[in-house]
């Protein structure tokens, strides 16, 4: 058994504890807020810029899809739609955005359209190519054109993840686009916190 009798001593030892506790803590805290979402500038259905760093201190619910999808996507922001409405005036600091994997047929004019049938606050953005590559990049996400069907034209496969960013920035969760409208305002709730 060691033991300390002189006072520095003690006093070394009761700082050294404390440094451990506080780095745990820290590691915990940390751990529980995610990472620190990574930062893009794209632009909006309105043809400004958009710089998700200058959105901080609201939460962000961040989707990635296209205009012309027939399935996921349309369900993703009827969803999130519905969550935040459900949420009432704790979900209105929220801010959806959604980011097209489509470019070339997604224009600030046709996503400023798509906004609108099913929340008017929503934000859609769009870039060129070169700019887009490096946030899907950052963000995992996977898209790919397929083949034409018929006068429908092509289809995007595509991540179905929502990201669910706290007003400090960081992820602190991962929706999916078949959670219901009742799960989505729970994880919602855990964000706005």
């Amino acid at each position: 058994m060691v033991c300390f009798s002189s006072w520095p001593a003690r006093v070394a030892l009761g700082a050294c504890a404390l440094l451990v506790i506080g780095a745990l803590v820290l590691t915990r805290t940390n751990a529980h807020r995610g990472p620190q979402a990574p930062d893009f500038t794209l632009t909006d259905q309105n043809g400004q810029a958009f710089t998700l760093s200058a959105q901080r201190g609201h939460p962000i619910a961040l989707f990635f899809g296209y205009t012309h999808c027939p399935d996921v996507c349309p369900t993703t922001l009827a969803a999130l739609a519905r969550a935040r409405r459900d949420l009432g005036a704790q979900g209105r600091p929220l801010d959806v955005v959604f980011v097209t994997v489509d470019p070339h047929r997604d224009t600030p004019a046709v996503l400023k359209r798509y906004m609108r049938l099913f929340d008017p606050s929503f934000t859609g953005l769009t870039g060129t190519d070169a700019q887009l590559a490096p946030v899907l990049s950052a963000y995992h996400i996977y898209h790919q054109i397929l083949p034409a069907q018929g006068a429908s034209g092509y289809l995007v496969a595509h991540s179905s993840d929502v990201e669910l960013i706290d007003p400090a920035g960081h992820i602190r969760a991962t929706a999916d686009w078949s959670d219901t409208p009742a799960q989505l305002a729970q994880a919602l709730k855990e964000t706005l916190s």
